[in-house]
């Protein structure tokens, strides 16, 4: 713009080739070092094994107009950590690539020893695609069923390698799972949010003819809300919540009728109470052989009380078992080491 405006200012015609040659000069540095930017970026990608953000790196290197070696190495540095990361899935891409080069080949010609004559080659290539047509119609498999499976394999793979690269920029890099193990003995599931929540302090209300509003019952860990009124209403408090100190003095291992007192002496309205989130925490047990339940249900019986928690059993298909564990925040801290251990020793492991 500023060229312009100096050419129609009269500028003289050398000054404006000189400052031309100039601005190419600027324009032609810059985008060097963009290029050099992109494929730094693309190194300590590799360097974190994140393929989809080296991918991207890679990409913006070759819209920037890279030279066709740096592309060539860059593209060679990104198939050996894709080959690293998931040999299978990088031949199976490898495989894709090699049928899409092969499909653009020029097709055998049908007559021979040709003479020219195209109508009649292009005519037996057509009976031959046919044929080949029929075939595919009988046996449900082949080479137009599997462009159509590649064609949906990559349309799959390019929202995956999206959306990872949209978490990896928010998260930062995310490892892959690992596919295709077989896992035994036992596991936590994704663990919820409430286990890690922090402990919330509030202020309670007390109505002079309502009361608190809340139904409560004693436990091992504090005093368990089982329901809340509207009126006057508990701004905070949750059902299933676990309220374990009133006023800064604890509630928790208390025998049930000791919990209740306490807390019926110190509450009030305005009182400040510390209250703990209900969790369930739910797992795999996957043994290698079926286990005993009725020996295993006596077991989680036992542990159960011994914790105070509540656990259940759900059929998770074949011989794996689905564990949940409910119960205060606190309890499933103190009891999660100890269930985990009793569910290795029926899943097989050491």
């Amino acid at each position: 713009q500023a060229l312009k405006k100096a050419e129609e200012a009269g500028l003289p015609s050398e000054e404006l080739t000189e400052a031309q040659a100039r601005l190419e000069e600027l324009e032609e540095g810059e985008k060097k070092e963009v290029i050099k930017l992109a494929f730094e970026d693309m190194d300590y990608a590799i360097s974190q094994n994140d393929v989809e953000a080296a991918a991207l790196a890679l990409e913006d290197a070759a819209a920037m107009g890279a030279g066709e070696e740096e592309l060539k190495q860059g593209e060679e540095a990104l198939n050996n950590l894709r080959l690293k990361l998931d040999p299978e899935g990088e031949a199976r891409r490898r495989r894709v690539e090699a049928r899409k080069a092969k499909t653009g080949e020029k097709k055998w010609n049908f007559s021979g020893k040709s003479n020219n004559n195209a109508l009649n080659d292009k005519f037996r290539e057509h009976e031959a695609e046919l044929e080949r047509r029929r075939m595919l119609s009988f046996r449900a498999r082949g080479r137009f069923r599997g462009e159509a499976e590649d064609e949906g394999e990559e349309g799959a793979e390019k929202n995956v390698k999206k959306t990872r690269a949209e978490v990896a920029k928010e998260k930062g890099s995310v490892p892959l799972p690992k596919l295709n193990e077989v896992h035994r003995g036992f596991a936590w599931g994704r663990a919820p949010k409430e286990e890690t929540e922090a402990p919330r302090n509030l202020t309670l209300r007390a109505h002079l003819e309502m009361g608190a509003g809340i139904d409560l019952h004693a436990g091992w860990w504090g005093m368990v809300v089982d329901g809340i009124d509207d009126e006057p209403g508990q701004p905070g408090l949750r059902i299933h919540d676990t309220i374990t100190e009133v006023n800064g003095t604890t509630l928790c291992e208390l025998e049930a009728d000791d919990c209740e007192q306490r807390f019926a002496d110190l509450f009030g309205d305005g009182c400040v109470v510390k209250v703990l989130p209900h969790v369930a925490l739910p797992g795999i047990l996957a043994p290698p052989a079926a286990v005993d339940t009725a020996s295993l249900t006596a077991d989680l019986e036992r542990f159960a009380a011994d914790y105070s928690v509540e656990v259940r059993i759900e059929d998770a298909g074949g011989f794996n078992l689905r564990i949940i564990m409910e119960g205060p925040q606190n309890a499933i801290k103190a009891s999660k080491p100890e269930l985990e251990n009793l569910m290795q020793f029926y899943g097989g492991s050491t």
